[in-house]
């Protein structure tokens, strides 16, 4: 592991994704293209208050979410959360849980 977690595949793919789905006119959307683009590390990112608001509300939100979840529920979120970390950058799963290797970032080739 890198000192950078943004660095990391799971954490790029996560941030991609943010990229992607909510746009430089979100907050979380902003983050995320502000440490793609590496205009600032995740903690400077995060640090900017518009940034860090949000995160901190997606966060609390999600715990909530996970906290309510059956032991099968969360047992199928750590099994996706697997499959996108070993899958890297290039893939996220699918709605049926699956690998999608066939969906690449965009602007990368296949």
């Amino acid at each position: 592991m890198t000192d950078d977690i943004s660095r990391e595949p799971l954490a790029r793919a996560v941030l991609a994704k943010l990229a992607r789905s909510r746009g430089p006119n979100d907050p979380l959307g902003s983050l995320a293209h502000t440490v793609l683009s590496g205009e600032a590390d995740l903690r400077t990112a995060a640090s900017m208050s518009w940034h860090g608001t949000a995160l901190h509300a997606e966060f609390a939100e999600a715990m909530a979410r996970r906290d309510a979840m059956s032991p099968e529920e969360r047992a199928e979120l750590e099994r996706q959360a697997r499959l996108l970390h070993n899958a890297g950058d290039l893939a996220f799963p699918d709605s049926d849980g699956t690998a999608g290797p066939d969906r690449p970032e965009e602007g990368r080739p296949r």
